[in-house]
């Protein structure tokens, strides 16, 4: 043989042993950590894609964009079982990528996640995927930070589709980055730190931003129950009843000592069994769980009292609220031995409010107003509970329109403005029962203030009568005007505009509004006689004649002026 040809030959051969080098004892283990995702939405919408394991208890990672819109997802491992996604632990939109919870029966195969992270020019391993052959390898060739730190690669080696949020891998086979796309179509590979990912978490407030309330799959609970309270109040607002009770279950799981959690459970349970349940024995059964939770809040809440007042609450709030209840120990009796047991452990105010409830649901206007005025001497004083004293004070004998007029002025100036206004229009009423008319004006004129300039024709009137009494007649012509405008088919408003201007001596403005009364209602009797006055101040002889028609239509004030100029 040829010695060059022999020398060739041999060349091959060990080119061809180095070509065929067997992987990493370490990529078989490794590669049983990738699985797929399936992510649905509400409409049926499924996405796909692909992640890891990088823990043995069912924590995996992948791509943001495949829960964008999806209320649940599953993963399927290498060897085909499927699990479902229970937890979002953390996510960013930002670097597209998300962090969560699958439900693994046992412990998972998951890739160790490198304690140092490489360098520029260090070789990286990428797992093959079932359309792709063969382990392939690359080199760092940029890193760049994630967030201040060191955690953004860049590879000099292509990315197929088929891999996208796949583990990059080091030389031991512990992984470092999540493969992303090389968006510029260079042929690159770009990694996202596996640590970052992980150190991703879900805060209090994180569900009214956008990065997560996008994703309908249940987020992960704080460190702490007080925190976690915060995005479980947040979620009642966001899921239905069922989805709330999966919530709520899953928060108990979580802090299973938390008293308010079973307290929420079991107001979730009364106040929605109807929701929870279509016949009416399973809606009542959902009220045993619910006395179950509050007993249950008695035993791990140490402060006792606090027990007795939510079971108070709960029971008197779904007594007050389905009146024909009745059912076991779901009645106003039973509410009310549970708050004397928490006022004998505690003399609180705000147990004294509820005391206030429960009195003045029962017509007890006395027992009201005296617990009432217990909380309306603490910090737990309210623009409410002054109210509600006005309210009760104004049942008892001889009640004072005084001192309920200071109890009002009190809930207006504590309250809010939709509350406040809504008081003022009850304070107006008791002004002008005591013929403060110039107090019953300034509440009008709040109140106007208040909703913004938002009133009607009736606004417009009503305030035109206390102008008319507080002997403001420019005032209450004005303010009929405007009731005219927004309204000028009530033959009421022209007849009270006439009156208006009778007493500003403007007799012919009064004739003519008296006369469009009457166009709207042929049968005004009152509309008459204004306008029989507004002629007989003109010295006009049809005066008379109109004082007739107001008798004929049933007028009983008229017959003293026919009897002085008429005779």
């Amino acid at each position: 043989m040829n010695k060059v040809l022999f020398i060739c030959i041999i060349s091959c051969l060990s080119a061809a042993s180095m070509g065929q080098k067997k992987p990493p004892k370490w990529v078989d283990n490794a590669t049983k950590a990738i699985f797929k995702v399936e992510a649905s939405s509400k409409e049926g919408l499924v996405k796909t894609g692909n992640g890891f394991f990088v823990g043995e208890d069912g924590e995996g990672v992948s791509a943001y964009d495949l829960f964008r819109g999806a209320e649940k997802a599953v993963v399927i491992t290498a060897s085909g079982e499927r699990f479902n996604v229970t937890q979002i632990l953390g996510a960013d939109d930002m670097y597209g990528v998300a962090r969560f919870k699958v439900a693994v029966p046992k412990k998972t195969s998951f890739l160790t996640v490198a304690k140092i992270a490489p360098t520029v020019n260090s070789i990286v391993y990428l797992l093959p995927s079932s359309e792709e052959k063969g382990l392939a390898s690359g080199t760092i060739s940029e890193i760049s930070k994630v967030k201040g730190v060191d955690g953004y690669y860049k590879i000099d080696m292509p990315l197929p589709v088929s891999q996208e949020a796949f583990p990059l891998l080091n030389e031991k086979g512990e992984v470092f980055a999540l493969t992303q796309a090389d968006a510029s179509g260079k042929g690159k590979t770009y990694g996202i730190s596996v640590d970052y990912i992980r150190s991703l978490r879900v805060s209090a407030m994180d569900l009214l931003k956008r990065t997560y309330s996008e994703i309908g799959i249940r987020k992960a609970w704080t460190s702490n129950a007080e925190d976690s309270r915060i995005s479980l109040l947040l979620a009642a607002s966001q899921q239905d009843a069922k989805t709330y009770l999966e919530t709520l279950n899953d928060f108990i799981a979580t802090f299973p000592d938390d008293f308010e959690g079973y307290i929420s459970r079991a107001e979730h349970y009364a106040y929605h069994r109807r929701e929870l349940a279509a016949d009416e024995a399973s809606q009542l059964a959902f009220l045993d769980l619910a006395m179950a939770d509050l007993d249950k809040a008695e035993t791990v809440n140490k402060d006792k009292s606090a027990a007795h007042y939510e079971k108070a609450k709960l029971i008197y709030g779904i007594a007050t609220s389905d009146t024909t209840l009745q059912y076991k120990d779901w009645n106003i009796a039973t509410a009310e031995t549970e708050l004397m047991k928490a006022l004998a452990e505690k003399d609180d105010p705000i147990y004294h409010l509820l005391e206030g409830d429960i009195a003045f649901y029962e017509n007890d206007f006395e027992k009201a107003y005296q617990a009432f005025s217990i909380v309306n001497k603490s910090s737990a004083a309210s623009g409410a509970s002054f109210y509600l004293a006005a309210k009760s004070c104004r049942q008892l004998p001889g009640f004072n329109l005084m001192e309920i007029i200071a109890l009002m002025d009190s809930a207006i100036n504590r309250s809010p403005a939709d509350e406040a206004a809504s008081y003022l229009l009850e304070r107006v009423e008791l002004n002008l029962q005591m013929g403060l008319y110039k107090d019953a004006v300034r509440d009008y004129d709040r109140y106007y203030l208040l909703v913004n300039g938002n009133v009607n024709d009736g606004f417009y009137y009503y305030r035109e009568q206390a102008k008319f009494r507080a002997e403001d007649f420019e005032g209450a012509l004005h303010d009929i005007n405007s009731a005219i405008i927004a309204n000028d088919k009530n033959a009421i408003y022209y007849a009270e505009k006439a009156a208006v201007c009778l007493r500003l001596k403007d007799y012919t403005q009064a004739q003519a509004s008296a006369e469009d009364a009457i166009k709207l209602q042929s049968d005004f009797a009152s509309a008459y006689r204004i306008l029989g006055i507004s002629l007989l101040r003109q010295e006009k002889k049809e005066a008379c004649v109109q004082f007739t028609k107001a008798k004929e239509f049933g007028d009983t004030v008229v017959d003293k002026l026919i009897n002085e100029n008429c005779k």
